[in-house]
């Protein structure tokens, strides 16, 4: 037998990404435990990364903002305060409202 496995430091220098990315996705792409060490074997790796023509990558389209730039945030009818949310409630429930005080003292 030639072929040896390799750890998780390898697999991420071989594919070129970070070794926390390998670590975070070692069991879905087939890594398994030797003692206290991670390793997967030379074909294995390649078959977890290979293309897959059902799945095709996605593709970014130029000129395309973030859709939460061109929303713009509701501002009308959203209280700011406990007190604003129970006048507005009070009004929606058709309830009678009084006039609350507000203590003008400090201690």
């Amino acid at each position: 037998m030639t072929e040896r496995a390799l750890s998780l430091k390898e697999a991420a220098a071989l594919l070129g990404v970070s070794y926390s990315t390998i670590y975070a996705h070692k069991e879905e792409m087939g890594f398994f435990r030797v003692g206290s060490q991670w390793r997967i074997w030379l074909e294995k790796l390649k078959s977890a990364t290979e293309y897959n023509s059902d799945r095709p990558a996605r593709t970014e389209q130029e000129g395309n903002k973030c859709q939460s730039v061109s929303v713009k945030a509701r501002t009308s009818g959203m209280s700011t305060s406990a007190r604003q949310v129970e006048a507005e409630l009070d009004r929606l429930l058709g309830r009678p409202t009084e006039r609350r005080l507000r203590s003008i003292t400090t201690s």
